[in-house]
């Protein structure tokens, strides 16, 4: 006999937690299909994996009762199926419904997996959206006689209930008639959208294929759209089926449930503790070709990793460098940060929807192109930079492209285009967003520093004119709107950036467009950097920002009208920064695009750093972007190149 769906729901939080995951996954690539559709030709395989994933996710949240999310997801399976029949052609309509409904989705899997469930306004609405446009085509209800048995032995109730409540959330019963007993029989009528072996698939999950018995009640007949499964109390404990799955498949899918059941208790038996066991994901082959490991325990072994790099640093400037160690610690740490790196596309993934929502809330056309998704960045990293990106996104979306009309007025194609590019170069990740709009305006920039009290040549070479729009609360916007022009934003996304210890660039031309250039470390753990020597105290340099390094002459540092003490670096005059007593050395440094000579008193070597929060561990310390442990125990301080930099005009510097 099939085993029952009871058999299915006893497995516990761990089935939970991948059916949030898969969810998760399918809802996400559902989104991303949709977005790219085009009403006029959608390709039958795109639908066709919309109804897959929707499919997927009602069955399973079927097994765990999670009720509100079969009711919405089996309204989006008969929108989908009749999209995917071509009884009607897609529409715009169509995609903004499907697009609504995922993000109502979403919130219901976000909830279940909080241990909540989220109904409401949302979702009535969702619901009422997908039945009107299913109302406009209409669906085939079939009307069946159900008899299971004789019974060899009774059903387990809970399943036999989980099965009924299913179908009367699906469609309609009526005429029960239940003896579930040994030699007994369950019969009842049934009107269903679906057909003879979508309903007999259902069936069999809880009695063998022999004792189903199914006839036809009466002619097909059309109807406006499936009942609400809301309405009906039985909607409430939803039964653990998928409409459209055949017997074959259902068994297949439990055999590969059971097995990864049987594995996860065996693993548990092994491990000590339930909650430390992660989900093996299978290849197609069914060979194991990765695991999920939870967040804490990568970032117990990064933390780790950087204790032994540490002690390796004591080791080798009390004993010596022991060639072997300094290998395989490197070797380690780096596998070890390989395993925090996510593809970017994490990050790229959510703007071809918002940049698809913006046109249509800016009466603009716009596509976006994603290129580089596969350039991977430290998992911290990835956290950080969504917030920049989405600003620098809804920028060029609103400030850069222009309406279809003026584009057409100007030669351009009607619909403008956003690019997205990642690239790794050597230990950074650049980042460009570019778009083909109107590019930023010159003389309207100028005008606004003007009225702001800034004080800048009209002659001043572009690069430098553009750099005023990281200014705080500057902005060239006529009107404020939700979209932006509120004057807070560009200097955010600098400061952020900064932070993180990279830097942003901006080039623009009147007509053609803007580009920003974001470049950030691969990761903030552990950075190469240059260890100098100051008034006795040692300081980190990240070598990322270290353009060179050189031996002066006292007589080569000149004052220079407006601009304190400078240092003649071939045909460049830099401005000069004293962090210690000797005026021998300096450091040449570059942040934002500008450069400037740190004096320091000598020159320690270069090595990896372990990098600690100063703001965590101590306090926010101007010009100090973080600390690390040297090989000698003692803490040296990682200076904020950007920071001290940006204080021009400054004779000498020092951390307050």
């Amino acid at each position: 006999m099939t085993p029952p769906v009871n058999r299915v729901l006893g497995n516990g939080a761990a089935f939970q937690a991948i059916f949030f995951e898969e969810a998760d996954e399918h809802l996400a690539a559902v989104e991303q299909i949709l977005l790219r559709l085009d009403p006029a030709m959608p390709a039958d395989e795109d639908l066709n994996a919309i109804f897959r994933a929707v499919h997927s996710i009602k069955g399973t949240a079927g097994m765990f009762g999670y009720a509100e999310i079969v009711t919405l997801t089996h309204v989006l399976e008969n929108l989908l199926d009749i999209l995917r029949k071509r009884e009607r052609p897609l529409t715009r309509q169509d995609i903004d419904a499907l697009l609504r409904a995922g993000d109502v989705v979403k919130v219901q899997v976000t909830a279940r997996r909080g241990g909540t469930t989220a109904e409401g306004p949302a979702m009535k609405a969702a619901e009422d959206e997908l039945r009107g446009l299913i109302g406009t085509s209409g669906t085939t209800v079939h009307r069946f006689a159900v008899r299971l048995g004789p019974l060899a032995e009774p059903i387990a109730d809970d399943a036999l209930q989980t099965v009924l409540a299913g179908l009367a959330a699906m469609g309609e019963i009526d005429d029960r008639e239940i003896r579930n007993q040994a030699g007994g029989e369950i019969r009842f009528g049934v009107a269903l959208a679906g057909g003879e072996a979508d309903l007999r698939s259902v069936l069999e999950l809880v009695v063998a294929r022999e004792l189903v018995q199914i006839e036809k009640a009466g002619a097909a007949q059309a109807a406006p759209a499936a009942p609400a499964p809301a309405e009906t109390p039985a909607a409430q404990d939803p039964a653990a089926f998928d409409m459209f799955t055949s017997p074959e498949q259902w068994r297949e899918r439990r055999g590969k449930r059971d097995r990864r059941a049987r594995e996860r208790r065996e693993n548990d038996r092994r491990e000590g503790d339930k909650r430390e066991v992660e989900r093996t994901v299978t290849s197609g082959q069914g060979d194991a070709s990765s695991i999920r490991v939870s967040v804490e325990k990568i970032d117990r072994l990064v933390n780790l990793v950087g204790e032994l790099v540490i002690t390796e640093a004591m080791l080798a400037q009390r004993h010596g460098a022991n060639p072997d160690l300094a290998r395989h610690t490197r070797d380690l740490q780096e596998a070890v940060m390989s395993i925090r790196m996510l593809p970017i596309s994490a990050v790229f993934t959510r703007f071809p929807r918002m940049v698809r929502e913006l046109a249509q809330r800016l009466d603009k056309e716009a596509e976006i192109r994603l290129s580089g998704e596969a350039t991977e960045l430290d998992r911290g990293m990835i956290e950080k930079m969504t917030d920049p990106l989405t600003h620098l996104v809804r920028n060029a979306m609103d400030h850069g492209l222009e309406t279809p009309d003026v584009r057409l007025a100007a030669g351009k194609p009607r619909c403008g285009t956003i690019s997205l590019t990642a690239t790794q170069r050597g230990g950074s990740i650049v980042i460009e967003v570019r778009d083909d709009g109107r590019g930023l305006d010159r003389a309207r920039i100028l005008e606004r520093a003007v009225q702001r009290g800034i004080r800048i040549a009209p002659d001043a070479p572009d690069r430098e004119v553009w750099q005023l729009i990281f200014e705080p609360g500057f902005s060239t916007a006529e009107a404020v709107t939700d979209v932006s022009g509120r004057g807070v934003g560009m200097d955010v996304v600098r400061r952020n950036i900064h932070l993180l210890g990279g830097s942003v660039d901006l080039y623009s031309k009147a007509g053609e467009g803007t580009v920003v250039t974001v470049s950030v470390p691969l990761t903030l753990a552990i950075i190469e950097a240059m260890t100098v020597g100051a008034n006795g105290q040692t300081y980190v340099l990240p070598l990322a920002s270290v353009i060179e390094s050189l031996r002066i002459e006292p007589d080569t540092i000149r004052g220079i009208a407006g601009h304190a003490r400078t240092l003649r670096v071939r045909e460049d005059y830099l401005p000069v920064h004293q962090l210690g007593k000797s005026e021998s050395i300096a450091v040449i440094v570059e942040a934002e695009g500008t450069r400037a000579a740190l004096l320091v008193d000598e020159l320690i070597g270069q090595q990896q750093v372990v990098v600690k929060s100063l703001e965590a561990n101590f306090r926010k310390v101007p010009g100090i972007s973080a600390a690390t442990i040297m090989g000698d125990g003692r803490v040296a301080l990682i200076l904020d190149t950007a920071h001290i930099v940006s204080r021009q005009g400054e004779h000498s510097w020092q951390p307050s």
